[in-house]
């Protein structure tokens, strides 16, 4: 009797995105963040970041310095304005689409200090991703991976932020002079051409929960 074609659990398409972006940004290891770039990104990924094209390899090199096995250590990532588009009107999950977000993150430095403590950086981006399944699953089987794969990436990400924290001691009593931290940027880690504006309305912050990579 032939195997009947079960379609594996997975969750809704803005969800799969914004807790494999999560994820990746979260990356305290290198090879954590190799094994969540593997699983999210196909191999024939096509990238333009800031209207440059990008290599696999190339982009890859751009999330590890922006995650935190790279030079910084994360602090938050904040993601919203999801928007999901499907190519086609099915309940399939697994046939893909395109998906829109903007996310800010926010890292301290693991090696550079300012005013004694370490430099803190805030990144913005907005990217939008193409999602296809690629990954080919058998017919049967008691647990299936996830076959969806990020096959385009087209990005604006802004110049890195220095983000300084004056000590209370340093400022006068008076409230009226805020809070003492000051935005310092940009930093010149990235050259934009020109000042593009990320999105012309926000949307509520989602909840993204960390991608379970371990399963497949």
């Amino acid at each position: 009797m032939a195997s009947e074609r079960v379609i594996p659990r997975v969750p809704p398409l803005s969800v799969w995105a914004s807790s494999r972006l999560n994820s990746l940004l979260r990356s305290e290891t290198t090879d954590r963040f190799n094994r969540i770039f593997d699983a999210t990104f196909a191999q024939d990924l096509e990238v333009v970041l800031n209207g440059k094209t990008l290599t696999r390899d190339e982009y890859k090199k751009v999330l590890l310095g922006q995650s935190g096995a790279g030079p910084s250590a994360i602090t938050d990532v904040h993601i919203e304005g999801e928007t999901v588009v499907n190519p086609i009107t099915s309940e399939d999950r697994l046939v893909g689409g395109f998906v829109g977000m903007f996310y800010t993150l926010t890292s301290i430095s693991k090696r550079f200090f300012v005013l004694g403590a370490p430099a803190r950086h805030k990144d913005v981006s907005t990217i939008n991703l193409t999602v296809k399944s690629t990954v080919p699953y058998p017919a049967t089987r008691f647990r299936y991976p996830d076959p969806r794969r990020i096959t385009a990436v087209n990005q604006i990400l802004q110049p890195k932020t220095l983000i300084v924290s004056f000590p209370g001691s340093v400022l006068p009593a008076n409230e009226t002079y805020g809070s003492g931290k000051v935005e310092l940027g940009p930093v010149n880690h990235t050259r934009v051409e020109e000042e593009l504006s990320v999105l012309g309305n926000k949307f509520s912050t989602a909840s993204v929960p960390e991608a379970d990579i371990d399963e497949e």
